[in-house]
């Protein structure tokens, strides 16, 4: 899950990203990143999915970008003990979800910025929850040339931030000497699952129907090759609650209806035997010793 600020949004000329919800109505915000970074939807979000998780003891990674993190969790200190599962794995998604390529906002990051934003967003994660950050996940998917020599400078052990086009399920790979990759799987499009990521956007902006995603994800299950291969099922903090391409909040029922949904989904996995849920962390404690350095 990438805990983030609700859509966040890349903004020519501006280092942090702000809300799509607010990126057209509340120009007077749109500077400060604190009060660019608006939390309704992932509030209401995991009021409603954090205890499924919690329920269920689903191993699942939390990307935080370390602001949105921040800024909830002073709003919901309770939120610090029940986020803090054993079988729950945190990682960095940014400290304000930065562009880090500079592609849409058209600004780049000067190496020793791009450490430091790193830097104290790991910092900051470590600090709320008493555990290591060994993950990293690039805000939009997109890293600059410098941003892996950064990770394995600061210990990071995997990166999750590229996409792999296959319609099988993937194997972690080690993507530089140190660093090792865990790809995000997007299906070709000229495939039965037509292009399919493996975000749940197009499921929660009612793009595809309920019943294609489980079957394409069954799919993927019933093409691995390798008994130890891996899928992610990837989503947002906010996603349950705030629709993009109709810019509203959700009614309760209708974050109710993307619970439901995404539990479809769980169940129609666990009941898969050989399917076992796991986080990378997890999964490299099992398998690493397997992977091949490059």
């Amino acid at each position: 899950m990438d805990f983030d600020r609700d859509a966040a949004f890349p903004m020519k000329e501006k280092k942090h990203a702000v809300s799509k919800s607010i990126q057209l109505k509340e120009v007077e915000k749109l500077d400060n990143p604190v009060k660019s970074a608006i939390l309704k939807g992932t509030q209401e979000s995991i009021e409603f999915f954090l205890p499924y998780l919690i329920d269920k003891k689903i191993p699942t990674t939390f990307y935080f970008e370390a602001r949105s993190a921040n800024i909830f969790l002073d709003k919901n200190p309770e939120y610090l003990k029940r986020l803090n599962q054993s079988y729950f794995e945190f990682g960095i998604h940014g400290y304000d979800h930065e562009d880090l390529s500079g592609l849409e906002t058209g600004l780049t990051f000067p190496e020793k910025d791009e450490y430091n934003i790193i830097s104290e967003a790991k910092k900051k994660i470590e600090s709320l929850f008493p555990k290591d950050v060994i993950g990293f996940r690039a805000p939009y998917m997109r890293k600059s040339v410098n941003t892996n020599k950064i990770l394995e400078s600061l210990g990071f052990v995997y990166d999750s931030s590229v996409y792999q086009e296959t319609i099988s399920p993937t194997f972690p790979y080690y993507e530089t000497r140190k660093l090792i990759e865990f790809p995000v799987i997007k299906t070709p499009k000229n495939s039965k699952m037509r292009g399919m990521y493996t975000y749940l956007w197009p499921l929660l902006e009612s793009k595809r129907n309920l019943e294609e995603i489980i079957s394409n994800y069954l799919e993927l299950v019933g093409n691995s090759k390798d008994e130890i291969s891996y899928i992610s099922v990837n989503f947002h903090s906010w996603h349950f609650a705030y629709n993009i391409s109709q810019e509203r909040y959700l009614i309760e029922r209708e974050i109710k209806e993307n619970l439901k949904s995404f539990t479809k989904l769980i169940t129609a996995l666990e009941n898969i035997e050989d399917v076992r849920f796991s986080t990378p962390e997890l999964w490299l404690k099992k398998h690493k010793k397997v992977l091949v350095k490059s």
